[in-house]
């Protein structure tokens, strides 16, 4: 009898282990089986922009993920919640955390468990789990619009803040230069009326009587003064006259410039921050895709399927993704600022924008660049200005250190005097005559001593000098200008050369990362390989939104050396192109 009964005991113990691991396989594929009717929970009124699903494995089907926004600075408060683990036979002791919120500790997560799989449910997100940027969207007052590249332009032109100083500004110069020309060519007329003490009120009176009492009639003169005219000078005030003529155009040509500058910096700033919102969809996208591997990793390692590593490596990649998408979504909200600051809008308007760039290669030569530049360039024509200038003033200093006579004309002034006992009307030039003369003088000093030098040989060489310093100004401008040109040329070619390169390397990567994220599911690799996939997938797409902004970038460059406001047979207006069905 005890024979039997030993033998009987040694085979229940034989059989039970298979039975055991026949269960604990059933439990993990009903999990898995449920796992395709799971979601993994979000926020409601989330907005994605980026796909809504992964590429599904050969065996099983993956839990569609959705998009993953930033979660606030608790990172294990946001994460779904895992109910209580409820034990097969034997009560399980909790922890005090776990009695009153009933989310399991990380510890706890990943303690070893000798028992069969528990399930494992997401439980619905608190209010304390909202995500950061919805948090955002209901404290802040923002107020959004729809941007398009030519509304910002028009604006732009018609509202920027230097651009309307400017404009004031240049009412000044034409104030300015109206009194110069007027000064110059016309006799300087003067209009005067002066009038004697006239008695109005006694406040006080005395018993003595004034010596010269004031009148109770107005009195005085009303003279039109017709002045001095220069009708020969040996062209020195013609040459200062020509010299702010100049500066006068010069100031005209500037404000029409900054006109178009002001047009290639709206454009800028347009495509600038349309590059930034395609950066932030990016990482968006980044973290959504490495939020989902978190939360599956999470789950698995709660069933024994995943280990430490794989847990904490995910982990790392999903703070890693919040990271990069905090600094390209800052990046975009600035972006959105300066945008709003540059065509006074609101503050904190922000963008939505429905057009892309359109990548067009650079069509004109390098020769007609550099042709097109020498009669346009804004630098240059500068310094053409102002080395005709220092021309001008040396002529005028070595004429003025001759005994030239100066040729005028005294037009004398019409007088009508009136008061009590006097009303007549006088002309009279000089002395008390009407006689109009054209009259010579001479007034020249030669220094012995002093700032000047001997016979003025210090100003004269000053005048020189500075003839010398605008003239090697412009041959270095131009030197700088036509090497800055070529830089600027090579460049674009440069990076059309990288566009095309990664047009062809996106789709690459992009079947690099379904295939890897395939296997990754199935656990046919390693998740490093996955964390790399991603990482270059990613960085990848930011890294082609850069290249096509710097292109345009640098097409705008040429554009400003060149000094025009679009490229021959290239409008910059037409770059932005609207998004299919939007």
């Amino acid at each position: 009898m005890t024979k039997n009964l030993l033998l009987y005991l040694i085979a229940i113990s034989l059989i039970a282990p298979k039975i055991t691991h026949a269960q604990d396989d059933d439990t993990i594929e009903t999990l898995e089986s449920g796992s395709e009717s799971s979601t993994i929970g979000a926020p409601e009124g989330e907005m994605s922009d980026g796909p809504q699903s992964l590429p599904a494995g050969e065996s099983a089907t993956p839990p569609t993920p959705q998009t993953e926004a930033i979660p606030s600075q608790n990172v294990d408060a946001m994460t779904d919640e895992v109910e209580k683990l409820e034990p097969v036979n034997a009560p399980e002791k909790t922890s005090p955390l776990q009695k009153k919120t009933g989310v399991v500790s990380e510890e706890e997560l990943l303690k070893p468990k000798n028992k069969p799989a528990p399930k494992v449910r997401a439980q619905k997100q608190t209010e304390t789990e909202i995500y950061v940027q919805e948090a955002d969207k209901y404290k802040l007052n923002d107020v959004y619009k729809n941007l398009q590249l030519n509304d910002v332009i028009e604006q732009g032109l018609r509202k920027n803040y230097d651009q309307n100083i400017r404009g004031q500004q240049q009412e000044l110069n034409e104030i300015a230069f109206s009194g110069t020309k007027s000064a110059f060519w016309l006799p300087e007329l003067k209009l005067s009326l002066t009038t004697d003490d006239q008695k109005i009120a006694t406040l006080r009176s005395s018993e003595r009587t004034p010596t010269n009492p004031h009148s109770t009639s107005p009195s005085g003169t009303l003279g039109l003064s017709l002045g001095d005219y220069t009708v020969f000078n040996w062209g020195k005030d013609y040459a200062i006259y020509l010299n702010k003529k100049g500066i006068y155009e010069r100031n005209t040509q500037i404000y029409n410039e900054s006109k178009r500058e002001l047009k290639l910096d709206l454009i800028n700033s347009y495509f600038t921050l349309m590059s930034s919102k395609n950066i932030e969809k990016i990482r968006q996208d980044q973290l959504r895709q490495s939020s989902f591997v978190y939360r599956l990793s999470k789950e698995k390692i709660t069933i024994g399927k995943t280990s430490k590593q794989d847990y904490y490596q995910a982990r790392s990649e999903y703070l890693k993704a919040q990271n990069e998408y905090h600094d390209a979504k800052i990046t975009s909200d600035q972006t959105d600022e300066s945008v709003a600051f540059q065509i006074a809008d609101p503050i904190g308007t922000k963008y939505v924008i429905n057009e892309t760039l359109d990548y067009r290669r650079l069509k004109i030569t390098l020769d007609e660049a550099l042709k097109i530049s020498e009669k346009n360039n804004p630098t240059l024509l500068t310094n053409k200005m102002l080395m005709e200038n220092a021309e001008r003033e040396y002529d005028v200093a070595l004429k003025e250190n001759m005994p030239l006579p100066k040729f005028s004309v005294n037009l004398g002034a019409y007088n009508k005097k009136f008061g009590p006992s006097t009303n007549t009307t006088r002309y009279e030039t000089y002395g008390g005559s009407g006689n109009v003369e054209l009259v010579a003088s001479i007034n020249t000093t030669w220094a012995i001593t002093g700032s000047d030098g001997f016979l003025n040989s210090n100003k004269l060489a000053t005048a020189r000098i500075g003839k010398e310093i605008s003239m090697k100004e412009f041959e270095k401008n131009t030197h700088y200008t036509q090497s800055f040109i070529r830089q600027t040329y090579k460049t674009i070619l440069s990076l059309q050369n990288q566009i095309v390169i990664l047009e062809a390397r996106l789709p690459s990567l992009q079947k690099t990362f379904d295939t890897i994220l395939d296997n990754y599911l199935n656990g046919r690799t390693k998740f490093y390989d996955f964390s790399l996939s991603l990482e270059d997938l990613s960085n990848t797409k930011v890294f082609y939104e850069q290249v096509k902004l710097q292109h345009l970038q640098q097409k705008l460059t040429l554009a400003r050396l060149m000094g025009v406001e679009d490229f021959p047979g290239e409008n910059f207006e037409l770059l932005a192109t609207r998004v299919k069905g939007k």
